[in-house]
């Protein structure tokens, strides 16, 4: 309406919402009706919208009649016309108060999610020192490091030397103590902070380098280093892929003189017979309370499963099926398309059940220097002292594969394959063919050639 002030405006829009608030489908709109009094300056509606607007329209009203060329008629709004603008406003009121309301809702749900998000960091963080803490209290292994550095001090005195994986930096602190010259400590999570303080607490900071990140992205203060010592190792050997890394390491840092610690690894295979496992862990399944749950049993074969292993249930000598020898080690290497083995039952077994897996590390004093040459080594194998690294078991699917009843003396003669997973880098994927073989009768067995899959994941 024309002549209308911005209290005027006010005053209709405050009318105009009264009016539909009291059912009023055309309101008379005149302004003799709202414009005497104060009556409608208070707002109907708590924070309209349109009241905060009024100056934009009154802008918008003389920017229109600058551009007009024409003189414009006096604008006269009908009843209908204003009841639609006052549709209009309170849908995109309605609007507001939903958008706000869905704002609200996803921030609180953004709240709760960082806050799940903070307590799941905590737990990780929790269970990686417990991971720390159960290396170092493994006493085959950290023993065998730190008795090779001390027993060997004349190779680390004034040297150079890069620490792969450094975790707490207990290998670093160990060559610090042996006499190297420098150590710098690489590992690519949070735990190399607590690494740079406990290298301060031991007075080697100025020995000690602690860096954080991946070896191959990180750049070293150094060009060559002279020692490359790592402790990679991880179940069956290569579960994790962190080898790959070693490689890369040497590859790029390590003096062509340098020395790799520890300098071999193999791989060892041999037969799995244990009644009471199965027993506990398969067959249980068949009949639960009285009711069959044999679809549980599935991941039994199909998943290697880390555990300790007995002497007693291991009926056969270990055999190797893989060596590397860190100073000359590829990529290409860590893939094992078929490896002949053959393992000789040392007793009678009434069932065989699957294969157990384990590694043995060995120590040598240079790049010459061959296994046999090792004054220190450890197993991990089931004769050894338990380590954190267990066994891997590859249990066979009996259902599948049929029993398998070897007696004395007899083989398994077989290949296994062993590469990294398809769907994660980290994976491991192995496979075994194998077969009985009387060895005295130079014959095969009964038993036919079978073949099975397994992840480790």
């Amino acid at each position: 309406m024309k002549g209308l002030d911005t209290f005027g405006m006010i005053k209709l829009i405050n009318f105009a919402r009264s009016q539909v608030r009291q059912g009023l489908s055309h309101p008379d709109v005149s302004p003799e009706r709202f414009l005497e009094g104060d009556e409608y300056l208070k707002p109907v509606i708590e924070d309209d919208a349109l009241l905060y607007s009024i100056d934009d329209i009154f802008d918008l009203a003389e920017k229109e009649a600058q551009s007009s060329t024409k003189k414009t008629p006096e604008t006269t709004y009908s009843h209908e016309q204003v009841l639609q603008m006052i549709r209009q406003i309170d849908q995109l009121r309605e609007q507001a108060v939903y958008y706000r309301s869905a704002l609200q809702k996803t921030y609180l749900e953004k709240l709760e999610l960082l806050e799940l998000t903070a307590s799941f960091e905590a737990n990780v963080r929790l269970t990686k020192i417990d991971i720390h803490e159960t290396m170092l209290q493994d006493t085959v292994r950290t023993d065998a490091y730190r008795d090779f550095i001390y027993d060997n001090k004349h190779l680390f005195a004034g040297k150079v030397v890069l620490d792969v994986g450094c975790g707490t930096g207990i290998l670093s602190l160990f060559c610090a103590k042996a006499g190297a010259a420098k150590v710098i400590a690489v590992d690519n999570s949070a735990i190399i902070e607590k690494a740079r303080e406990i290298v301060f607490e031991n007075g080697l900071s100025d020995t000690i380098q602690c860096l954080r990140g991946k070896i191959e992205d990180i750049n070293l203060p150094v060009k060559k280093v002279d020692i490359i010592i790592s402790e990679w190792m991880g179940y069956c050997l290569l579960y994790e892929a962190m080898l790959d890394s070693i490689i890369w390491a040497r590859n790029h840092y390590l003096d062509s003189a340098g020395l790799m610690i520890p300098s071999h690894a193999t791989l060892q295979l041999s037969l799995f017979a244990d009644d009471d496992y199965i027993s506990d862990k398969v067959t249980f399944w068949n009949s639960v309370y009285g009711f069959k749950m044999s679809c549980m049993r599935a991941k039994s074969y199909d998943d290697i499963v880390i555990r300790t292993v007995k002497t007693d249930n291991v009926p056969s000598r270990s055999v190797t099926f893989l060596e590397l020898p860190l100073h000359t080690v590829q990529k290409d290497d860590l893939t094992i398309t078929a490896a002949d083995f053959c393992l000789t039952a040392a007793q009678d077994v009434d069932q065989l059940h699957g294969f157990v897996i384990h590694f043995d590390i060995f120590f040598t004093t240079g790049q010459d220097k061959e296994i046999s040459d090792a004054a220190i080594s450890f197993t991990t194998g089931p004769s050894g002292s338990e380590t954190h690294w267990q066994q891997a078991l590859a249990l066979i699917d009996i259902s599948k594969s049929g029993t398998a009843t070897l007696k004395a003396s007899e083989q398994i003669q077989g290949s296994i394959a062993l590469r990294k997973g398809n769907e994660y880098f980290r994976e491991l994927e192995i496979s075994i063919q194998w077969q009985a073989v009387d060895a005295q009768r130079d014959e095969k067995a009964s038993m036919s050639v079978r073949r099975q899959t397994w992840l480790m994941r």
